[in-house]
């Protein structure tokens, strides 16, 4: 491959590599800005809610007896925060950590395979990005074996709690 075609292959595939970067980047901030908006308005509304409720009753004896009560059950069920799923987002960060893991292993193998028949900067930027890559998966591998064990100690994951021959 000449130098010519190496060069303008190259600046293709940073430019369509830092392209899909920034618009994934710029997605992910705008559904985490609204994913936190409508947790909060959610929240403020549920405080009402309550807030209200309590008013509505004169004596806590009222209160207590509504919330026995069939209809009072039923409220507390309708107004029961969502509870978090941790296996699920340890396993996502399982899953992201090995693609990564395993896109930087190809990227690293395909570096030294054609090594600089791509010319000097593809490889640098094949190695380099492979680099970043599995480092990057092994992090998520990493963090999610952390997050899966603190969660089991503290009792987050239904039926299996730590006992002292795990701890050590």
């Amino acid at each position: 491959m000449d130098p010519l075609t190496a060069n303008s292959l190259f600046n293709t595939v940073s430019a369509v590599v830092l392209s899909a970067t920034i618009i994934i980047s710029c997605a992910w901030v705008i559904t985490s800005i609204v994913t936190s908006m409508k947790q909060r308005a959610n929240t403020r509304t549920r405080a009402d809610v309550y807030n209200k409720l309590i008013d509505k009753f004169g004596t806590s004896a009222e209160l207590i007896a509504f919330l026995q009560s069939d209809a009072g059950l039923r409220f507390i069920e309708e107004q029961s925060v969502e509870i978090s799923q941790p296996l699920s987002k340890i396993l996502g960060s399982v899953r992201l950590g090995v693609s990564l893991a395993l896109t930087g292993l190809g990227m690293l193998v395909v570096a030294n395979t054609w090594d600089m028949t791509l010319g000097n900067d593809m490889y640098i930027v094949l190695a380099l990005g492979g680099t970043v890559a599995l480092t990057a998966g092994a992090g998520f591998i990493i963090a999610a074996a952390v997050s899966y064990r603190l969660c089991r100690m503290w009792g987050l994951i239904p039926g299996a709690k730590l006992g002292k021959s795990d701890a050590n």
